[in-house]
Formats: structure tokens, C-alpha cells, sequence
């Protein structure tokens, strides 16, 4: 969907909600009704019996909400092990500069994460009730009008009506929220991905509660969210960010998601903590003794890991002293394919113990080709249905650790090349530098947070 000339073509500002642009909010999602992308989640067996299975301690985990005015907002996706510590590999960063914060986590697709997992000063707060409780409001409320969206539908030649349901979810999240809000007072909000909490957003511009993005992923002119062509407002969207490096900070600033000064460099400490701490597990020790090389695959959305699995099934073959390893990047987006021994598909190993410890790095457009070269191994991108070029090239196309192919026999040869490559990890580390600052000060983040929360 070329939200570009969307843009150009039709007046999106004028799609408005109660006197506020919601453009923000359509664009997020409009995505979702393109097949190759289903974002717009639906509630499946599975993720009502994960739910389910939480409701009664989440309901508990409410007790938690009073003890500490800063709150952040993320999601079990999130977590990952360093030495058998279990880290938010965005949100813990922050207390290395805050005392606490009551930590609000969707347990989708991951799973509640335990007490005696969560790291000191966290304090957290289950969420399944907060979608039964959005659930029944959203049954229970009238719905909301949209300024001009028959006209918009019409114009896109779409069906939206699933763009209306998520928009009416909003709302009726948006009044939990405001409850929750008025009663408890936090002074400032963190979250991990704002496209993914807009009730939450909408009830704290109502409040009056600064909300701070921290950077999760990707940011590119490419990302529907991080850059618009002109402002729309900003009821919908953070009031700072806090980006991995001066890059992002850039682009969510030139794209009028978050107005000028209202952006941190604010480093990745995750990625940090995994190249001082992270070791090796027998597995893959096992793998890697097999083998001379291993370049991991890391996957992203169906529609691009079927053919990039395709791809290396046509040259794993050619190198049979390599170890392809394909990491899916959920569990439910396992592929089927058939395993060699020298082409595996492993969920059970930690994605950045794969990207410390491999040769080299594969992937279409996962964040994942920045965070290898950050912790100094070079990556392939192969560019499948123009998702490299569209995401990533901006960023990396000058790189001399970032090889770029679109096809299996540009894949070998490239394999071919790297396999007589000499490189120094400092180098490639030092390659991405301006996507990846080193972790903010103290002084500097204090005094950021503090004009802030004013």
C-alpha cells in the first residue's frame, strides 16, 4: 500500500474523530487488511486460553499498580534470557536510570513472565484483564464516527470494516485507561511501540501524561509509522522518543512524529548486555563444532520467510561445510520445510545468541541485519518484494559489512566471496555506529527525564 500517495491524493487530514485527526490510527492498520501482512489480530483459540490462563494472576498483579508513578507499556515477545537473567530487551534498560516502574506486559505470544523472573524494581501487571474488561466495554459503548472514512473506503476501493472494529476497541480502551489514569496519577508513560497502544495514548493526552516512546525496531521513512509527510497532530502519537541513535532520532523527527528537541539518543542497552555477557549454550557449541561456518537466517513475516527459505534451499547444498540456521521470529510462524543437515530450523536458541556467535547474518528486512553488525558480524540482505530497498536501504546501502542480492545466484555468489573474507569485528561494529549510539549518560537521560515531567 503506497501510503505516499495516499497522502498526496486524498485529504487524510480531514478523517477525524471528535475534532482530532485519526490518521495515525488508519495508517497503522491499514496494512492489516493486505493478506501477506495480517496484523489485525483476531482472537484465536489459542490466544484466548493464553489469556485465560492469566486472567486470575493478572487480576492479582493489580495491586501493583500504585507503587511507582512511571509506567511502561510492553509485550512478552519482549523477553529474552543473558545467563539465565530474564531482561525486557527494551524496557529494563530503564533502570539504570529509574528506581521502578509498574511494568504493564501483554502476555501475547510469549506468555506471562514469572515473579522471580523480573528483575528488581519491576513491578507487573498482567494484561488479559484488560482485554476482557475492553472487550465488554466495547459491547457495551456506542460507536464512533469517522469524518469522511465512507468517502476514504471508497476512494481505496477497500472493504475497512475491520478498521472500524479495531477503531472501536480503541475507544472503549481508551475509557479504561482514564479510569485507570485518574485514579493512580502517573507522571510519565514509557512504551515500547506506540502503534500498538493508542487507548492507552488517547487517555493519556486526556490526562495530560507525558508518553515516551522507547525505540523497539525498525525506523525508517519506509515504516508507516515513523514518518508522515506533513503533521496531522499529535493526539495519537508520543509526546518524546528515546531512539537507539542519532538515525532514528532523525527520521521520527523529519517524518513529524515527535516535534524538534523532543527525541533522546538514547543508545540499545540489551545489545550492550548481550556482547559483554551472553555465552554460548551447549547446542550451539555443538552445531558450531560441526561445522566451519554458521550464518544465521532470521525470519520476519510469511510472505518474505517462504521465499528466503526457498532461496537457501536452492544453495545450502554448494557449501556443505556451512550451517544454515533459520530462527523464526515467533512461534507461530514456524515454517514447514525440509531439514538437511547443514539447513535447520532452531526456536529453542536464544536470536541473539545466533547473532553474537554466527559467521554471518541472513535476512530480508529484520531489524536484525543492524543488530548483527553491531555486534560485529557482517549480513545479507536479500531483497524480496522490495522490502530491503523499501526499509532498509536507506540506512545500510553504503555499509561495506551489508551484502545486498535478490536472487539465489547472486546469494552464491556473495557465500562465495565471504567464505575467503577477512574482516576485523571492531570494524563492522563501528560500521553502524550511527544507528546505534552508545548508552545515554545519567546526567543526560536525568535531565531529560526531569524537563519531561515538569
Amino acid at each position: 500500500m503506497d501510503f505516499e500517495q495516499i497522502e498526496k491524493n486524498f485529504d487524510v487530514g480531514g478523517l477525524k474523530f471528535q475534532g482530532n485527526c485519526v490518521w495515525p490510527i488508519l495508517k497503522s492498520y491499514l496494512i492489516g487488511i493486505e493478506k501477506e501482512t495480517p496484523i489485525i489480530k483476531k482472537a484465536s483459540g489459542s490466544v484466548i486460553k493464553l489469556l485465560a490462563k492469566n486472567l486470575f494472576s493478572d487480576v492479582l498483579s493489580l495491586r501493583n499498580l500504585g507503587k511507582s508513578k512511571v509506567w511502561v507499556f510492553t509485550n512478552s515477545e519482549r523477553r529474552y534470557y543473558v545467563e539465565n537473567e530474564s531482561f525486557d530487551r527494551i524496557a529494563t534498560g530503564l533502570l539504570n536510570y529509574l528506581d521502578n516502574y509498574v511494568l504493564f506486559e501483554n502476555p501475547v505470544p510469549k506468555g506471562k513472565t514469572k515473579k522471580e523472573k523480573l528483575q528488581k524494581g519491576e513491578f507487573y501487571v498482567g494484561m488479559s484483564w484488560v482485554y476482557l474488561i475492553q472487550f465488554v466495554l466495547q459491547k457495551l459503548s456506542k460507536k464512533g464516527t469517522i469524518e469522511n472514512f465512507d468517502a476514504f473506503a471508497s476512494y481505496l476501493k477497500k472493504d475497512l470494516s475491520e478498521i472500524k472494529k479495531v477503531f472501536n476497541r480503541i475507544l472503549a480502551g481508551e475509557k479504561l485507561y482514564d479510569f485507570l489514569m485518574k485514579k493512580y496519577g502517573p507522571k510519565a508513560i514509557f512504551v515500547v511501540c506506540y502503534y500498538s497502544n493508542f487507548e492507552m495514548i488517547r487517555a493519556a493526552k486526556k490526562n495530560k501524561i507525558p508518553v515516551i516512546e522507547l525505540q523497539h525496531g525498525l525506523v525508517s521513512t519506509g515504516h508507516r509509522a515513523y514518518y508522515f509527510s506533513k503533521p496531522y497532530g499529535d493526539e495519537h502519537l508520543p509526546d518524546y522518543f528515546l531512539s537507539y541513535g542519532a538515525y532514528s532520532s532523525d527520521v521520527v523527527t523529519s517524518g513529524h512524529v515527535v516535534r524538534p528537541g523532543q527525541t533522546l539518543d538514547y543508545g540499545n542497552s540489551f545489545l550492550e548486555l548481550v556482547a559483554g555477557k551472553l555465552s554460548m549454550s551447549k547446542e550451539l557449541e555443538s552445531i558450531k563444532s560441526s561445522f566451519k561456518k554458521v550464518i544465521c537466517i532470521t525470519g520476519q513475516l510469511p510472505a518474505t520467510d517462504g521465499p528466503l527459505l526457498k532461496m537457501i534451499d536452492e544453495v545450502h547444498h554448494l557449501f556443505p561445510e556451512i550451517c544454515f540456521i533459520f530462527k523464526p521470529r515467533h512461534k507461530n510462524s514456524v515454517q514447514t520445510f525440509e531439514q538437511r543437515a547443514n539447513f535447520l530450523q532452531r526456536f529453542d536458541i536464544n536470536t541473539y545468541e545466533l547473532l553474537k556467535y554466527c559467521d554471518y547474518h541472513i535476512t530480508v528486512y529484520s531489524t536484525c541485519a543492524m543488530e548483527c553488525l553491531a555486534l560485529g558480524k557482517p549480513n545479507i540482505s536479500i531483497d524480496i518484494k522490495g522490502y530491503y530497498t523499501k526499509f532498509l536501504r536507506p540506512m545500510l546501502d553504503d555499509n561495506p559489512y551489508n551484502h545486498v542480492v535478490s536472487d539465489a545466484l547472486e546469494l552464491k555468489k556473495t557465500l562465495k566471496i565471504l567464505e575467503k573474507a577477512e574482516f576485523k569485528q571492531a570494524d563492522v561494529k563501528n560500521s553502524i555506529n550511527h544507528i546505534f549510539s552508545k548508552m545515554v549518560s545519567s546526567e543526560d537521560f536525568l535531565d531529560f527525564f526531569d524537563e519531561v515531567v515538569k
